[in-house]
């Protein structure tokens, strides 16, 4: 190629529509001074057929337009460099420009450990934590005390230790009367039973008393029986007159005799009987009377069990060794359950403004959160979990870049304890527990609004590449592979795996080692040439 035509190389990435619209502006300008050369050359040619009298008017032209001339001068130049341009410029072949290669920047195919994370907010609560609040209303009289002064919030307490009180002087009294009346219950339950046992002694002695009356019936008709044995022999005797009528008569009065004492035994014994049933009698009446009393005892006491709850619900203990986080009451003020029930249904944050107060425990620490509905199938109890460096959980997410930025920066770790296997109505997520190392203890707080991973899947030998080296083409991933040999890149359509925070990994397409195009790849189609730039 001559040097006056690598002067004149037109590259082929040269925008058409402008090129076009300088030269239609550089033809007008031709065309305009061609025109006012026309002018001035009739006005001459006028000058030169009339001398005598256009004399004067031409010396006035010339000294009235005279800065015309550098200006056609110019004109005229132009004109002539751009007609040279253009007939250069159209014989000059198309087919004999070359494309410039195109600037890209690349990294090498990796294969490394790879996790699909799912990122959500969640709030951090104490594992144990409980609202406490009392269930009687009244004056406050009573708030525990840290060595001279009120409690706080902050302050750690002790479990059982009372930490405030209403005033419960009704209360003790209702606690008095129901003592009182279990008491006169108890009272009449043993009178009660100690009729029982009379009755019951009373039964006791009747049946003695029967058998008592039956033994002597049993020997009545013993000399009966005997008596009518002695009488059958004495009749066989006078029969035979061995004896005489007046000792037969005397052998049937003995009968007659016994016969009559029978009937007076039995009739005692009906009688001892009697006095049996009666006293049975009055066992089953007094044992109505004890189970009666009874019944008032047991009323009594359930009085006295309702007024200890009661006594108890006008103070607060501490169910466990804890922290109070938020105190909301002073000695001295007036206190009723309503001020909390009315915020039940609304905000949560109205409930602990109003809450008398929150003790937690601060040894271990648990993460609440709602992941939507199409992340959240995925996860599972057991899955590690990572609470987000940054504090802002509105830039939470982008500061982790990267997998191992997010794992070393973690602020806590941790394991998804629980999975709720309902979906929210209102939300469309799910909810999850995420129970967090004991180390987390020092790093986070109850209540704090967290950015929360949750690794989903995990393969310890992913082939990987950066996000950003995936373009999609007709909704189809592809990556451009780059032939250092040849200075071209090679399109090639990949196979997606699962994608971490930065990289993407690759199932199919390209292999470990390989250079693949990050940057500049947009501009690239398959077998473009290109020139790889370092940083």
């Amino acid at each position: 190629m001559s040097s006056h035509e690598s002067n004149h190389h037109i590259p082929t990435s040269i925008d058409t529509n402008s090129y076009q619209n300088n030269l239609s502006s550089r033809t007008s300008v031709v065309v305009e001074n061609n025109l006012e050369n026309q002018k001035i050359s009739n006005i001459l040619e006028e000058e030169t057929k009339h001398p005598s009298k256009k004399h004067n008017q031409l010396s006035s032209f010339i000294k009235k337009y005279w800065w015309l001339l550098p200006v056609i001068g110019i004109a005229l130049a132009i004109g002539f460099v751009t007609v040279i341009r253009l007939r250069e410029n159209s014989t000059q072949p198309t087919t004999a420009t070359e494309i410039a290669p195109l600037s890209v920047r690349t990294t090498a195919v990796q294969q490394q450990p790879l996790q699909a994370w799912v990122s959500t907010q969640g709030v951090v609560r104490a594992v144990k934590y409980q609202h406490l609040s009392f269930q009687v209303e009244g004056d406050i009289t009573y708030l525990a005390n840290r060595g001279g002064r009120s409690l706080r919030s902050g302050d750690a307490v002790s479990k059982g230790e009372l930490l405030a009180r209403v005033d419960d002087r009704e209360l003790q009294a209702d606690i008095q009367q129901a003592q009182a009346a279990i008491a006169e219950a108890q009272k009449q339950r043993a009178a009660a039973a100690s009729q029982v046992a009379t009755a019951q002694a009373q039964v006791v002695q009747a049946q003695s008393q029967v058998r008592q009356v039956q033994a002597q019936l049993a020997k009545a008709r013993t000399n009966r029986n005997l008596a009518q044995t002695q009488l059958q022999r004495y009749q066989q005797l006078f029969n035979e007159g061995a004896v005489s009528a007046s000792e037969l008569d005397t052998r049937r009065n003995a009968v007659e005799d016994a016969d009559a004492n029978i009937q007076a035994v039995q009739a005692e014994v009906a009688a001892a009987e009697a006095q049996v049933e009666a006293a049975r009698a009055q066992v089953r009446t007094a044992n109505q009377q004890l189970a009666a009393t009874q019944s008032g005892v047991t009323t009594a006491q359930a009085r006295f069990s309702k007024a200890q709850v009661a006594l108890e619900r006008a103070s607060i203990y501490a169910p466990f060794n804890g922290i109070i986080t938020n105190l909301n009451i002073r000695q001295g003020e007036y206190f009723s359950p309503q001020l909390v029930t009315s915020q039940l249904g609304g905000s949560y944050q109205g409930i602990l403004e109003r809450v008398p107060m929150v003790i937690i425990d601060p040894s271990q620490f648990e993460v609440i959160v709602d992941v939507a509905g199409s992340s959240g199938e995925g996860v599972r109890p057991g899955q590690t979990a990572l609470v987000g460096a940054d504090r802002n959980v509105t830039t939470g997410a982008a500061n982790s870049n990267n997998n191992q930025s997010l794992i070393t920066g973690a602020r806590a770790t941790g394991k998804v304890f629980a999975v709720n296997p309902a979906i929210s109505p209102g939300g469309r997520a799910i909810e999850a527990r995420v129970r967090l190392d004991t180390k987390a203890a020092n790093n986070l707080r109850h209540g704090e609004r967290v950015t929360t991973w949750i690794a989903v899947a995990e393969k310890q030998n992913a082939v990987v590449v950066p996000l950003n080296a995936i373009v999609r083409r007709n909704q189809q991933p592809y990556i451009f592979v780059v032939n250092q040999n040849k200075g071209v890149v090679e399109q090639r359509q990949v196979k997606l795996g699962i994608t971490g925070i930065s990289e993407q990994e690759i199932i199919s397409g390209v292999e470990p080692g390989e250079l693949i195009v990050t940057e500049g790849q947009n501009r690239l189609v398959n077998k473009a040439a290109v020139r790889v730039v370092s940083e």
